[in-house]
């Protein structure tokens, strides 16, 4: 079977007690079928499904490029929210501000992996970290959508990842691309 990759950012503490505290509160993980591990958090830039190792030699340089033209910042997590119905949303997410920068950083790297990999244009870019995803079961919950005391993140870099859904932690770090130094 092909490896399935995507592009993000990692993200762990503190934003991992703050995914607890939310998992706990909504007993998420009795609901969900993927809770992610501590060390999977990330906001996810681009996913990218299926890459041989030939086109993965292709796009390393171009990210590398890209990560060169740009320069550390800071974002927040900013609460929580979700996709789908608050009785039943298919993800649950902590929101992360969109800030200019995250924002252009991502669609640099959007149209870069499109253009190289032949990828569909995807425009609905919403910066979030899942915190679980796929109901098991249909009773119905009731999440509010709440916003947090803002929890600064510095961005220095992304990374490429390859996913391996069978294993905790199911991400695995081919290739880290640092900004540059400011």
């Amino acid at each position: 079977m092909a490896q399935h990759y995507f592009i993000g950012i990692s993200i762990a503490t503190p934003i991992s007690e703050i995914a607890e505290h939310f998992r706990s509160k909504y007993q998420l993980a009795e609901r969900y079928k993927v809770i992610p591990h501590a060390d999977d958090l990330h906001i996810t830039m681009r996913y990218i499904g299926e890459l041989g190792e030939a086109t993965k030699s292709l796009l390393e340089p171009s990210l590398q490029e890209i990560a060169e033209a740009n320069t550390s910042f800071t974002t927040s997590v900013t609460g929580l929210s979700f996709f789908g119905s608050p009785y039943g949303p298919r993800v649950v997410y902590l929101s992360v501000e969109a800030v200019g920068a995250l924002e252009h950083l991502q669609r640099q790297i959007a149209r870069r992996t499109e253009n190289i990999l032949e990828l569909e244009k995807d425009n609905r870019f919403v910066p979030h970290i899942t915190i679980a995803k796929k109901r098991k079961t249909a009773d119905k919950i009731q999440l509010s959508k709440e916003t947090i005391t803002p929890v600064q993140i510095d961005i220095e870099g992304f990374t490429l990842f390859r996913i391996h859904p069978n294993v905790r932690p199911s991400y695995e770090s081919v290739a880290y691309f640092p900004f540059k130094k400011s």
